[in-house]
């Protein structure tokens, strides 16, 4: 067994040692939710050293009754964890979106601060259940933003992301569940590399940038921004209808090998084709 089989095993003992632990504190119906029972268990045989293959990212929910309020706390594991930050999203229907965007940013600057090497989940849990207070009371903090966002109303925006990779079904959950509370269209296009196009009020537009850009990332960045700043809103600009998932003709379970015609079709029947060469510094060739 080479040195990062080695690793890798390690690894996902530790991943199923901290959540079974979860699971023996969290033992209601409901409380802890696995993302995939399938991976759960290729997860388990992997580690018994009855599966040879190597078994998909570890996902799951814990549901917390905080202040009287509900959170989903949901977690989304790289094989590299402990040794890599996990990715954490924590929603709950009765915040509104400044109290989501705000306490999802403290959450990535806590994971920030954290000693590398070390399951964290239940840190995470201990630190919610004595912050989430905070972030429940957030009134005034979206009052005084009103009349930034009547200013900013009639200024629309769309920006293209660009990031290292996008796995994760947590992460991509939340992605969309974000652009759906906060009225924004667009679509993201999971894979690696993974694009994302945002686009709807330019300050809707930001404060989702601003909350996913705070999630762990390998490298994720705004590559072009554009904006439509004339007096009244112009339906023109906006291209899309809601926020969607796109995937074209993949290939395996990571979406590693994206037809890149497929997607420069779907951006000129937005007539935003382009933006392909602005992506991936090249011209997309014509099929």
């Amino acid at each position: 067994m080479t040195q990062t089989e080695t690793n890798l095993l390690e690894n996902l003992q530790l991943q199923l040692e901290e959540l079974e632990s979860l699971q023996a504190m969290f033992y209601n119906p409901g409380e802890i939710k696995i993302e995939d029972a399938g991976v759960f268990f290729e997860i388990k045989e992997f580690v018994a050293g009855k599966l040879n293959v190597v078994p998909p990212r570890l996902g799951y929910v814990v549901n917390l009754l905080i202040e009287g309020k509900k959170f989903e706390m949901c977690v989304s594991l790289s094989h590299d964890y402990p040794f890599v930050k996990p990715e954490i999203f924590l929603r709950s229907h009765l915040l509104n979106k400044v109290q989501h965007v705000e306490l999802n940013k403290k959450i990535g600057e806590f994971l920030t601060g954290l000693p590398e090497g070390e399951p964290c989940i239940f840190t995470i849990i201990s630190w919610l259940q004595d912050n989430a207070h905070d972030y429940c009371t957030l009134e005034k903090l979206e009052n005084s933003n009103e009349s930034y966002q009547e200013q900013d109303d009639k200024v629309l925006a769309r920006y293209w992301i660009y990031s290292h990779h996008i796995y994760s079904k947590t992460k991509r959950k939340a992605l969309t569940e974000l652009a759906h509370q906060l009225n924004i269209n667009g679509f993201v296009l999971p894979g690696k590399p993974g694009i994302i196009c945002v686009e709807g009020n330019a300050c809707d537009v930001n404060e989702w940038w601003q909350t996913v850009k705070s999630m762990n990332w390998k490298r994720i960045f705004c590559k072009v921004t554009e904006s439509n700043k004339e007096e009244t809103k112009s339906t023109n600009f906006l291209k899309f209808h809601g926020f969607v998932e796109k995937v074209f003709e993949n290939h395996g379970p990571k979406y590693n090998h994206m037809n890149m015609g497929e997607f420069f079709k779907y951006l000129d029947e937005h007539q935003l084709a382009y933006i392909f060469k602005d992506l991936f510094g090249v011209e997309a060739r014509s099929s």
